[in-house]
């Protein structure tokens, strides 16, 4: 039962929205429409008299007893001329009765005096032959005033003014009548009298009520359920939209033809209610203008939902899409042959309609000549055009097959299957790129043998040292240590014990550069990234380092921000790339030089820059990061040349951008990383890097 009603409540809110807009919308159109366009004509005279509780004050009620009054003079005047009687003798709602030289002609009652009324009756009319006197629940009421009758609601239009347009015949001046109006009128199954009269009132009144009041009041009060129903709506305007957005677009743009006439009929119904005050008599003028606003809604309703999917929902486009489905089966070759068909073939209706209908254009031309000329010209130049065509399309079959053999040639290449030379006419258009092809597969042959053999040697190169060079130096740092603990050995033996133990672990160190670079670029490199703090780890390494940099002669600048600068790393790879940095500048810098050391943070980057003055000229046109290239190629401190290639290779491992440039004497190298808005775990955090 729950899901039935959450399946209806959609429906439901959608439906009160509708209403409710389209009762306001009424609404407003009866308020404009009474208060507006009617309120100086008669309607507003005829709706304020609805309302009244006292029918006999009321324009309905005058104008009835002035029309009976009037009957009964003309019936008294010239009875021998009168079809019938002038009023019903059996609607008792209204007492009469009139006489002519002072004899009765016609009456229904005999208690009615010019004085004085029956009781429930509380309207006295009495017409002495010139005037007119009225009381209304005994008091005589003003019904000349100053004599001018203005035609206005209030005036009574009855003989006896002294100037104005009531009828005034002479004959009515022998003529009496009275009459007598009932306080209540009841109902005696008669002709329209004053009875039909008051029920006519209270009909009005109920639908004037219905139209004021009812309609906005059920209108806010449906706009409000909307409105707390609106996830509800929502749900229904994308049901509508589902619904919306499966129509084709070419369908919804032909509906719009409709909706433009159906638009310029509403403004036309609406100038002639502001200006002229009327609607039209058809039901289409009273909801052409709602309708119009609702066929607006769902085009408006289907753009939000289904505006990034018209396309798709169109017939031209699934054409075009299988048309495309279709081609895709086809070879290159059938493709372009189709497509200058089609070509062709749509040139053709322009040809038929110039060699059909230009005669007859110019048929009164023909007896000068002109338009048999212009027919052989256009039919000429008609000549020749399908002639270019049918040579294109003979050319673009010829280029559209080398296309397919040239294509299927780099296919079967992308395989590494073994191909031949393609072999292609000279006269073919893709002569240059077949060539070209061939150059490029050559280059590429020769390249790949050159890459394969030097990846071959440096696999060779990583299993000789590792099998040849790791045993036996273990082997000699024992044995230098055994040696160096032997007592009584002379000083100088000492001094080739130490030396040859120094040279053995820088050997050591070299064996683990090659190992470690050799790993980094076939991406073997194991890492550990996680979030660390750059201006800590370039602090620890300076600190670890201080020994050595203090037995220098050089003075190190270090310019670091106090707050954390967090990237994400491994900070063991990049201890060590900044130990080789530093080391190297503490070896190759000019004596008494400075050394700066700077990390800048820059948006969203961070740049670790360190930079000094070279003790040697650098060489130009060189990749100092390259593995063994040395800045001076005739060092001789035992440098392996890998010093700056570790660091490379380290920083790029972890993420980072690793660049040196050199200016003259001037070596700068920077060491960048994105600043990661990460934060290391409490238990992540490493208390130092090794």
């Amino acid at each position: 039962m729950d899901t039935k009603s959450r399946s209806i409540k959609p429906a439901l809110a959608f439906l009160a929205f509708v209403l409710g807009i389209s009762l306001l919308v009424f609404s407003a159109a009866a308020y404009f429409l009474l208060f507006v366009t009617y309120r100086d004509s008669h309607y507003a005279q005829y709706f304020a008299d609805a309302l009244q509780s006292d029918y006999q004050q009321t324009t309905f009620f005058r104008s009835a007893i002035s029309s009976r009054l009037y009957s009964l003079l003309d019936y008294a005047a010239a009875p021998e001329d009168s079809a019938g009687l002038p009023v019903d003798t059996e609607d008792y709602n209204l007492l009469f009765w009139v006489k002519k030289d002072g004899q009765t002609l016609l009456s229904n009652t005999n208690a009615l005096t010019s004085t004085q009324a029956p009781d429930g009756y509380n309207f006295l009319l009495y017409f002495d032959g010139s005037k007119v006197t009225i009381h209304k629940d005994g008091q005589e009421i003003d019904v000349y005033g100053d004599g001018m009758f203005r035609s206005t609601e209030e005036d009574w239009f009855v003989p006896g003014y002294t100037t104005g347009n009531t009828p005034y015949d002479p004959s009515y001046a022998d003529i009496t009548v009275c009459m007598a109006a009932a306080q209540t009128p009841v109902q005696y199954n008669t002709s329209y009298g004053l009875y039909s009269l008051v029920q006519d009132m209270r009909t009005v009144r109920a639908i004037l009520i219905w139209l004021l009041i009812v309609p906005p009041i059920a209108g806010v009060a449906l706009i409000i359920l909307s409105i707390f129903w609106h996830r509800h709506k929502v749900h229904a305007d994308r049901a509508i939209a589902w619904f919306t957005g499966h129509i084709w677009l070419e369908i919804k743009v032909l509906l719009l033809i409709p909706l433009c006439f159906l638009g310029a009929y509403a403004i036309v119904v609406s100038i002639n209610l502001l200006i002229q005050g009327y609607l039209h008599n058809s039901p289409l003028s009273y909801l052409s203008v709602p309708a119009v606003i609702w066929w607006c809604y769902f085009y408006l309703n289907d753009l939000r939902y289904n505006f990034g999917q018209l396309r798709i929902h169109s017939f031209c486009a699934a054409c075009a899409r299988l048309l495309r489905r279709q081609e895709l089966r086809w070879p290159v070759q059938q493709r372009m042959d189709r497509r200058s068909v089609l070509q062709f073939l749509l040139c053709i209706p322009f040809f038929l309609f110039c060699a059909i209908w230009v005669p007859w254009l110019y048929d009164y031309r023909f007896y000068s000549g002109l338009g048999p000329l212009l027919l052989a010209v256009l039919c000429l130049a008609g000549v020749g055009l399908i002639a270019a065509q049918l040579w294109l399309m003979k050319r673009n079959r010829t280029a559209t097959a080398d296309m397919d053999r040239l294509l299927a040639h780099i296919k079967a290449a992308g395989e590494g299957q073994p191909v031949d030379t393609l072999p292609l006419p000279e006269d073919s258009d893709l002569l240059d790129a077949a060539q070209s092809l061939a150059h490029m597969e050559d280059g590429l042959r020769t390249a790949l043998a050159g890459q394969m053999k030097s990846e071959r040697m440096k696999v060779e190169l990583i299993a000789n040292v590792s099998h040849d060079l790791k045993t036996p130096l273990t082997s000699i740092i024992s044995y230098t240590e055994l040696l160096q603990q032997e007592p009584g050995l002379p000083e100088h033996v000492n001094d080739y014990i130490r030396i040859l133990s120094d040279k053995a672990r820088r050997l050591q160190t070299m064996v683990q550069d090659v190992f470690e670079v050799s790993k980094a670029a076939t991406g073997n490199l194991p890492t550990h990234c996680r979030p660390i703090d750059f201006a800590k780890l370039l602090r620890q390494t300076l600190a670890d380092m201080n020994e050595a940099i203090e037995a220098s002669s050089f003075l190190l600048r270090v310019t670091l921000p106090e707050e954390p600068v967090w990237i994400e790393a491994d900070g063991d790879r990049l201890y060590r790339v900044f130990q080789n940095l530093i080391g190297n500048a503490l070896k190759y810098s000019l004596e008494g030089s400075r050394i700066y050391l700077q990390l800048i943070v820059e948006d969203t980057q961070a740049q670790a820059i360190l930079q000094n003055t070279s003790r040697d000229e650098l060489p130009g046109g060189v990749d100092l990061t390259e593995r063994f290239v040395r800045g001076d190629a005739s060092r001789t401190d035992g440098g392996s040349g890998l010093g700056l290639s570790i660091a490379r290779t380290f920083t790029e491992a972890c993420g980072g951008r690793f660049q040196v440039q050199t200016q003259a004497d001037l070596f700068t190298a920077t060491v960048a990383f994105p600043l990661t808005s990460k934060q290391p775990e409490a238990d992540d955090t490493p208390a130092e890097f090794s």
